[in-house]
């Protein structure tokens, strides 16, 4: 793995950044090949997700599993992420300063990555980069620029 996306890892385990940290068993950092034409991100880590301190290891990640096989696409050629590091309680939807706080860790990457394709899965995430809703957006591609 990249040193820079090491250094986030280190980082994102050592946070304290906002309350979710208490409430977690571990934070989650992403997962995956340094070169990658996709990233897949996520809202933040399930309970499975938590133990493991990996992303995309619970229900979610065999419902991905699953998409990944129908499209043809090896999971080992992506990198997995989240916005959120750290469990929300009872899984509830992160709050704006949790995803402030969490945020800064995911745009880095993708300056690192510099992915071809970037897959929002979900609200939360599509949020970062467009302030259209989920029905509006579904399969359609936009252009971004990653935040500095």
């Amino acid at each position: 793995m990249n040193e820079e996306l090491d250094r986030i890892a280190q980082e994102i385990r050592a946070c304290q950044r906002c309350p979710l940290r208490a409430g977690a068993t571990q934070p989650v950092p992403g997962f995956g090949p340094d070169q990658v034409r996709y990233v897949l991100i996520g809202e933040a880590p399930g309970k499975q997700e938590d133990e493991a301190g990996i992303p995309f290891v619970g229900a979610a990640g065999r419902r991905l599993d699953k998409l990944m096989d129908l499209a043809q696409m090896d999971m080992n050629t992506v990198y997995l992420t989240n916005v959120c590091r750290c469990r929300p309680p009872d899984n509830r939807v992160p709050k704006k300063k949790e995803i402030n706080a969490c945020k800064p860790f995911l745009f880095r990457e993708l300056r690192i990555l510099k992915p071809e394709y970037i897959i929002t899965l979900g609200r939360t995430p599509l949020g970062l980069f467009s302030t259209s809703g989920v029905n509006q957006m579904h399969g359609t591609m936009i252009d971004v620029e990653i935040p500095e």
